[in-house]
């Protein structure tokens, strides 16, 4: 890398290469010749080698001066290390953890975030290295050096991109010289995006907000321009979070063709910038507006088309990406502007673990779109194969993405066993050299289609359910000013159950709580065929996140084992005992008309109890006219109080009788109504099921719910 941008110094040194842009619009700019002379004065500044390539810690607030101190430390050799500054005291605990890992050399930062460093908070791998504030450091052309003269290795470390630590400590993903210029020329093709020549007098130009220490900031957002001879235009994180207009205002007022984030911006943008705002927007020339680091989401991508065209945005910029540290970055995206490929999915074969494909009109009982993150990037190769029996899988089955190619890195940072596991694994039929990146997706007509983590993934009654697929629901129910939320099952004795923490939105109705609670449980239940467990109910900022704002799901599972949340309010379904007798109702032999108001009574006591001992409902929240998918009864446990009402009634019942008739009033009215007719005529009549909809039915029902249902009748 240090090599182009010298070469772009002594090429077109007068052109912008780099402006910081403050909260209050000032700029701070430097030309490719400045960069270049800037980078080598800070190579020239740092202390002998004290080792084999030496790590530096970049600690820098938001600007440019990082850019020039982590070119300087790729022209002296040394590996630069970006990681987050710690404000105020926070953030000294992953700080630490990066400084035991990668034991580095020196410490590089600005003159003011360094005197603010509280030495005493330190570990000792950090406190007693050399701090070198480059702001301080004197530049000009007698600092450079010519990049014809460097004798870079390409087998030499370019940087430690530590990851976030969602799950885990984070660690030091070992990028390479190699590993870097591939990568970024992937990008480059996959974007569609030309080498600036020396003439251009307008070069593309990207917008970027993002932090440096993150891949998709650092690599995207910095140095992908720098390749490509454009300009990178930086702002805060801060600055977007606190008015999200001001990421598109630069867009517009710069002129950008090129940027990207995360799907929560995307929508951020479109909750909190009115359509009055975007109307002052020219968004004409933004090209590319890639996306990626989360699951990007349909209905996100839809609605900021929709909001932002009358601004000149395109839904053909769009694009969706996969990629990750592991490999650099960028590790499959579509193939330049062109608008997203979305599929429409059966919901119930997602969660058997072989998606099919449906059409938008499909009669089926839930679908979900999923958006496309195209093919595989440049010199990468990639397979889908079964975590269990490292076999690759065919087409429209989910499993294991596993990449192999120049920009895939070698592992992390002192972390041999771990490294010999995920980035040397061989598939069944002898290929090997793979990174298992513990993401889960499956390839429908040769695009990558991301479901979901490994280690995230939610088994619950034998049904695979994605967190993300949960926590987007509940998202919808609880509004565009709610916060995050996080869905992660924990142990119940018997299996899994469900737990969703949920971020209210500021300044929320205490006396609307249990309503919301109720709404949450019978949409998920509708949307995922589970019941949550446990329902949180939390101040913002209450669910932990990484740096780059994922939500920690496996920290999220800690704090509610060790019952460290506070509560704003919490719902906490008590489980019954499956073995509970529940006494059979007596029931008139003959009945007639007579009968008809104390038959359904016993048939209403028998239902309330089942729910009470079986279906886990506190007795203060039986209603009769409560909608059994408030109740939690989702289809295992709705196949099993069917089974049981046979038994004792006679009336055959299936699952579909209960979503015709879905309160204890309405179904032990249709029971009491068959127990009236005649023999003959009790499978009869307009409220049975018509054998379109049974078939229909038994398709859509798992193995488990299947033998569940035969066993049932084995039983009569």
């Amino acid at each position: 890398m240090p090599e182009w941008i010298g070469t772009r110094a002594r090429r077109h040194g007068d052109r912008l290469a780099v402006t910081y842009v403050g909260d209050d619009r000032s700029e701070e700019s430097w030309s490719y010749r400045e960069l270049w002379q800037r980078g080598c004065s800070i190579a020239r500044a740092l202390p002998p080698a004290d080792s084999e390539q030496p790590r530096a810690l970049l600690l820098y607030p938001p600007g440019i001066e990082f850019v020039a101190a982590f070119l300087g430390c790729q022209i002296a050799g040394w590996v630069p290390v970006p990681t987050c500054y710690p404000r105020g005291g926070r953030e000294m605990q992953r700080l630490d953890s990066v400084a035991i890992d990668c034991v580095p050399s020196a410490i590089l930062g600005d003159q003011a975030s360094l005197e603010d460093l509280q030495s005493d908070r330190l570990c000792e791998a950090a406190r007693s290295i050399p701090r070198i504030a480059t702001d301080t450091v004197s530049f000009g052309p007698q600092s450079e050096f010519s990049p014809d003269s460097l004798e870079l290795d390409a087998n030499n470390l370019a940087l430690l991109q530590y990851t976030s630590g969602s799950t885990s400590e984070p660690k030091g993903v070992m990028v390479r010289h190699r590993n870097l210029i591939s990568n970024l020329e992937a990008i480059r093709v996959g974007f569609h995006i030309d080498f600036q020549t020396d003439e251009e007098e307008d070069p593309d130009t990207g917008v970027f907000w993002l932090p440096f220490f993150h891949d998709m900031g650092l690599i995207g957002g910095i140095l992908e321009p720098l390749y490509v001879g454009g300009r990178a235009i930086l702002m805060s994180p801060r600055s977007f979070l606190q008015r999200p207009i001001r990421w598109l205002q630069y867009i517009s007022d710069y002129r950008a063709v090129i940027s990207g984030a995360p799907n929560f911006a995307y929508q951020l943008c479109v909750d909190r910038i009115s359509p009055d705002q975007a109307d002052k927007l020219d968004l004409r020339r933004w090209r590319i507006a890639f996306s990626g680091a989360e699951p990007v989401l349909p209905r996100t991508l839809h609605d900021f088309s929709n909001r932002f065209a009358a601004s000149g945005f395109s839904a053909k910029s769009l694009l969706p990406c996969y990629g990750l540290a592991e490999a650099t970055l960028l590790a499959a995206c579509g193939d330049g502007p062109s608008e997203p490929t979305v599929v429409t999915i059966d919901r119930e074969s997602l969660t058997t673990g072989r998606p099919r494909v449906i059409q938008d009109d499909a009669k089926v009982k839930s679908k979900q779109k999923i958006v496309s993150c195209g093919q595989p990037a440049r010199e990468t190769e990639l397979v889908i194969a079964d975590p269990e029996t490292r076999r690759e899988v065919r087409e429209r089955v989910i499993g294991e993405i596993w990449l192999r190619g120049s920009s895939v890195t070698d592992g992390y940072w002192n972390r041999a066993d771990e490294n010999n596991q995920r980035f040397h694994a061989m598939l069944e039929d002898g290929r090997s050299g793979f990174c298992r990146t513990g993401d889960l997706g499956f390839i429908h007509d040769g695009a990558l289609f991301v479901t979901g983590r490994l280690k995230d993934l939610i088994i619950i009654g034998g049904r695979n359910l994605f967190p993300q697929d949960i926590e987007e629901t509940v998202r919808q129910v609880m509004g565009p000013r709610s916060g995050k939320c996080a869905a992660f099952p924990v142990d119940a004795g018997r299996g899994e159950a469900l737990v969703i923490v949920a971020e209210l939105p500021r300044q929320s109705d205490p006396a609307t709580y249990p309503d919301l609670v109720r709404t949450i449980r019978r949409v998920v239940i509708e949307s995922h065929e589970v019941d949550p467990r446990h329902v949180l109910l939390v101040r913002q900022a209450t669910v932990p996140l990484t740096s780059s704002g994922k939500v920690q799901r496996r920290r999220c599972r800690e704090r509610f084992d060790a019952n460290d949340f506070k509560c704003l309010h919490r719902y906490d379904r008590h489980s019954g005992s499956s073995q509970t007798p529940i006494p059979i109702p007596e029931l008139p032999s003959n009945p007639g008309p007579e009968h008809r108001t104390s038959t359904q009574s016993a048939i209403e006591s028998w239902m309330v109890e089942w729910l009470i001992a079986r279906g886990g409902v506190a007795p203060e929240d039986v209603d009769l006219e409560r909608p059994f998918a408030e109740y939690g009864l989702d289809s295992m446990t709705a196949v099993e109080m069917s089974g049981e009402i046979e038994d004792w009634s006679g009336v055959e019942l299936t699952p579909i009788v209960a979503w015709n008739h879905p309160t204890v009033t309405r179904l032990s009215g249709y029971i009491t109504d068959q127990l009236l007719s005649e023999r003959d005529d009790r499978t009869s009549g307009s409220s049975n099921p018509s054998i379109e909809d049974l078939l229909t039915e038994i398709e859509q029902l798992s193995d488990e719910e299947t033998e569940h249902a035969l066993a049932s009748k084995r039983r009569k």
